[in-house]
């Protein structure tokens, strides 16, 4: 559930005036929309009581709204005027205060957001983005897992929860897969959201699916891949989900050996994109995956608290955790890594894959630890790619 983040559709200003009458009820939430996902949240007021009510209800950008009950429009229309510069004053500072990178460019990044982070070191391991050609799939490729093997590209479509369905391709070589089609016994039927797949080396399938998300809050979905298809499905049992509405599994990747998992647990108010989103890890106890104190301990410095981390990626060998986190600074996502040099410790302080530009998501490393898989947002179409080390 990775389509992300950062450009204002519209934004307009609509004032009315309503005849005196009693206040009506305020609006209910609107939504905020970014680039191909969408944000929930609710009205707030400038002003209320005898005067009217002004209110900025951005559920569709459509601004300030007057609801006069008063003979005095004119001051309101004023604060209703001065408000709106002031919003399109925030939203310029949060989304426009940088340039685009370009060709492998860094993005310049406001003051403000520099002073509040300390800069992340560049991890230069990785060179030659290449464009992976999926013979036979014409549409948007999002989520590549690479098998442990390398013999199969697992991806999904778009992921707009329309009919988001998992497919797999089989190998050619490291940039070229034919398409094989559709994972069998694991897509729901339309509307249904099924997406980021990822296996360990036993054949052990697990992926995200919202379709029992309402009655259990579960959204991670495991079972045995043979032949194109995922047998004995059914929800992973664990500890991992909060049971709180709102909270949700949202991305997740199996280790190789099957024993632990990592997995972001994200907040969401309303709408595709979380408001928080962290790292998690849990351990594979009895065929239930847990969280505990101590894993809670080897993450602690993947996380931070005003940005978002997700889409997790493990190495072979454990010591090297790739990951997406959403920089709100320049309003585009990075592909980060952290290493340890243990499994008994915590991993460091991520390094930014310096080779990838744009909007990148979703790292997938391969079993050899030599390529890099991730989408990337070419032209308005997700497309995977390939770095190497």
């Amino acid at each position: 559930m990775k389509s992300r983040f950062c450009i204002f559709h519209r934004l307009y200003i609509k004032i009315e005036r309503v005849a005196s009458r009693p206040l009506p009820t305020p609006p209910k939430k609107g939504v905020f929309h970014l680039e191909g996902a969408t944000f929930l949240f609710a009205p707030f007021y400038i002003s209320a009581g005898n005067e009217g009510l002004c209110y900025a209800d951005l559920s569709d950008m459509d601004g300030c709204m007057l609801m006069n009950t008063s003979k005095k429009p004119l001051m309101l229309y004023r604060i209703c005027f001065l408000f709106f510069l002031f919003l399109i004053g925030l939203f310029y500072w949060r989304c426009a205060s940088h340039h685009d990178r370009g060709g492998g460019g860094r993005k310049t990044v406001s003051s403000a957001c520099e002073s509040s982070h300390e800069p992340l070191k560049e991890n230069n391991e990785f060179s030659r983005p290449q464009k992976v050609t999926i013979n036979g799939f014409d549409g948007h490729a999002m989520e590549p897992f690479i098998t442990r093997d390398g013999s199969y590209l697992f991806f999904n479509s778009l992921n707009d929860g329309k009919d988001t369905s998992l497919y797999y391709a089989r190998r050619v070589n490291d940039i070229t897969f034919d398409l094989v089609g559709k994972i069998e016994r694991a897509n729901g039927n339309p509307p249904h959201l099924d997406a980021v797949p990822s296996m360990d080396l036993e054949g052990r399938f697990y992926f995200i699916s919202q379709r029992r998300y309402h009655y259990d809050h579960a959204s991670l979905f495991s079972g045995n891949f043979l032949n194109g298809a995922v047998l004995d499905l059914d929800v992973q049992p664990g500890n991992i989900y909060r049971q709180t509405p709102g909270w949700m599994v949202m991305d997740a990747e199996i280790s190789p050996d099957g024993n632990t998992l990592y997995f972001a647990d994200a907040h969401f108010k309303g709408g595709n994109i979380p408001d928080r989103s962290d790292i998690g890890m849990a351990r594979m106890v009895n065929g239930d995956l847990n969280v505990s104190a101590a894993t809670a301990e080897i993450v602690k410095n993947v996380n931070t608290e005003d940005r978002l981390e997700y889409a997790p990626s493990i190495s072979s060998d454990g010591l090297e955790l790739f990951f997406t986190r959403f920089n709100q600074c320049t309003c585009l996502p990075e592909i980060l890594v952290a290493k340890r040099t243990s499994l008994a410790k915590p991993f460091g302080k991520p390094e930014r894959i310096a080779a990838l530009s744009g909007f990148v998501e979703a790292p997938s490393i391969s079993h050899d630890r030599k390529n890099l898989y991730y989408h990337y947002r070419d032209d308005g179409v997700y497309t995977i790619y390939k770095v190497s080390r």
